[in-house]
């Protein structure tokens, strides 16, 4: 019996490219807020009344993380002065920054990328981009940076992955209607 005839090899594809990164998505006009709930026996109050505050001024969040002593979250950069005037009314003290943007790195199974969100951060670190925020699902990694950055973020993103600049897309928020 002869041996079979030897396959021809396939390209040389990366791996990590065809089931990996494929897209970067970014959300412009972005802010972020920091509301104080305290340590004490009213903290759980005091979250409550930050988000029944927020929606009964129908502004929307998103990126919402609890913090020991502190509720985070994101929203339009419109939506912005009447969140804080909203929080101000309901006696919490709030920080809030705007001209922000979220940097999404998309991916068709991110959580099976070993080590991607370390290159994010570095890829960031790189071009000076402050993460203010991050949010993960199964296919993206979100950072929430300044929006100064992002110009300089996605070139250095895309050198990462080695996307084209037809891979990213660039959307703003709109306030709620």
């Amino acid at each position: 019996m002869s041996d079979p005839e030897p396959k021809t090899q396939a390209p040389n594809v990366s791996f990590e490219r065809e089931r990996g990164v494929y897209a970067i998505q970014v959300t412009r006009d972005v802010a972020h807020a920091v509301v104080s709930v305290g340590e004490d026996a009213l903290r759980t109050a005091r979250i409550l009344q930050t988000f029944r505050a927020l929606a009964q001024a129908n502004v929307p969040v998103f990126m919402v993380k609890m913090h020991h002593s502190a509720v985070t979250f994101a929203m339009a950069g419109a939506e912005m002065a009447r969140a804080e005037a909203a929080l101000a009314e309901a006696g919490l003290e709030a920080k809030t920054r705007r001209d922000l943007a979220v940097v999404a790195v998309r991916a068709s199974s991110m959580r099976d990328l070993s080590g991607v969100m370390v290159e994010i951060a570095d890829t960031l670190y790189s071009v000076g981009a402050r993460l203010y925020e991050t949010g993960d699902s199964h296919n993206s990694v979100q950072c929430l940076v300044e929006a100064v950055c992002v110009p300089q973020a996605i070139q250095a993103l895309c050198r990462t992955f080695r996307l084209s600049a037809d891979c990213v897309q660039v959307t703003s928020l709109e306030a709620a209607a």
